[in-house]
C-alpha cells in the first residue's frame, strides 16, 4: 500500500532527543516514503537554552546529530540534515530567511517535499505559506507522549525515562568512591541501590588478570600502569552505555597518576592526559571524611552527596 505522501519534513532542535520527538518521527514515517529531519542549531540560542537548564553539560550539535543517527540507524528512508540558523532573526521573526536557508538544503539534495509534520500548531500557517504544502499536526496536546524538551532540560533525571536511549549515556554522572575496607564497598552498594552499573577497580582487576605472583610479591611496571588506565577507560566506556543515571567505580585517573608518581618519581603523559580529560562528576576519598564516623554514617554522608547530583 502506497504512502499517503511521498516526502515529508520535520524540524527541531532535539535538545535533547526525547520520546516525544521519536513519536513525532515514527508517526510521520507511517505516512511518507521518505522523511527529512532538520536539526536546527544556533550557537547563542543553544547556549542560552543550556544556561537556563539543569543539564550536567551542554550538548553540542555533534551530540544531537549522533543521537538522531543512532536512534534511526536502521531506517534507510530517514535522512538527517544540520540546519545552521546563525544570523536569522529569532522566532517568531525571520521566517522568510529561515525558510530560504531550508530551501537551499532542499535544492542541494534535490528534495521536493509535499508534507510537513509538527507538534506546534502555531507554526502551521507559516509552514504552509513558505513550503506550499499541507501540514500535519501530531500530538500537539502531548496526550500520547506527555513530555517536552523544556521539561527534560529542567529536570533530566526526573524525566529520565523520556530521554532517548541513544542520548542517555551523555547524561550519566560518573562517581568514584575511593577508600579501603567497608568504605570500598560503598560504590557497589550505591550501584545496587540505583540499579545501575558498577566498574570495579581496574588496578586490582589488572593484578588479578595479568600477574600470577602472590600479592605481597607483586610489582607493577610503568607499562602496567598505562595498561591499567586503558583497561579502566574501556570498562567505564562500556558501562556508561547501560547505566541508569549514575555510574560508580572505585578509582579515578588522578589517583592512578598519583600512585605512578609516588613509585616512579615522575609524571606519565598518558595518565596526565586521562586525569585532565576524563571527567568524573563526583570523587569521594575516604580520607576527606570524618575518620571517627561509623560505616553507617559514611554510608549516609556519601548517599546524600550522590543524591545531590540528581537534583
Amino acid at each position: 500500500m502506497a504512502s499517503e505522501y511521498k516526502v515529508g519534513l520535520i524540524f527541531g532542535k532535539f535538545y535533547p532527543l526525547h520520546c516525544g520527538h521519536i513519536y513525532l518521527i515514527e508517526k510521520a514515517m507511517t505516512q511518507v516514503d521518505e522523511l527529512h529531519i532538520f536539526l536546527g542549531c544556533e550557537a547563542t540560542r543553544d547556549k542560552e537554552l543550556f544556561d537556563k537548564s539543569h543539564l550536567p553539560r551542554q550538548p553540542q550539535v555533534s551530540d544531537r546529530f549522533s543521537w538522531l543517527k543512532e536512534t534511526f540507524k536502521d531506517r534507510h528512508n530517514i535522512h538527517i540534515h544540520i540546519l545552521d540558523e546563525a544570523g536569522i532573526k529569532s522566532y517568531p521573526n525571520g521566517w522568510k530567511d529561515w525558510s530560504d536557508r531550508v530551501k537551499q538544503i532542499l535544492s542541494k539534495h534535490k528534495i521536493k517535499p509535499n508534507v510537513v509534520f509538527t507538534s506546534e500548531p502555531q507554526d502551521v500557517k507559516d509552514y504552509e505559506f513558505y513550503f506550499d504544502c499541507p501540514v500535519i499536526i501530531v500530538d500537539a496536546d502531548r496526550n500520547f507522549m506527555n513530555i517536552s524538551a523544556t521539561q527534560v532540560r529542567q529536570n533530566p533525571y526526573k524525566n529520565w525515562s523520556f530521554i532517548a536511549d541513544a542520548a542517555k549515556p551523555f547524561f550519566v554522572k560518573k562517581v568514584a568512591i575511593i577508600g579501603q575496607g567497608k568504605f570500598n564497598d560503598l560504590s557497589l552498594q550505591l550501584a545496587n541501590i540505583y540499579n545501575t552499573q558498577h566498574v570495579s577497580n581496574g588496578y586490582i582487576n589488572y593484578i588479578d588478570r595479568e600477574i600470577s605472583t602472590p600479592y605481597n610479591q607483586r610489582y607493577l611496571s610503568e607499562t602496567d600502569y598505562i595498561r591499567i588506565a586503558i583497561l579502566h577507560v574501556e570498562r567505564l566506556s562500556r558501562a556508561v552505555e547501560n547505566s541508569n543515571k549514575l555510574l560508580f567505580t572505585t578509582i579515578d585517573f588522578d589517583t592512578l597518576a598519583q600512585y605512578y608518581t609516588q613509585i616512579f618519581e615522575k609524571e606519565d603523559q598518558v595518565l596526565k592526559g586521562l586525569k585532565d580529560s576524563y571527567h568524573f562528576d563526583l570523587v569521594i576519598h575516604q580520607e576527606d571524611l570524618d575518620p571517627n564516623h561509623t560505616p553507617t554514617q559514611h554510608f549516609e554522608t556519601v548517599s546524600k552527596m550522590v543524591e545531590a547530583l540528581l537534583i
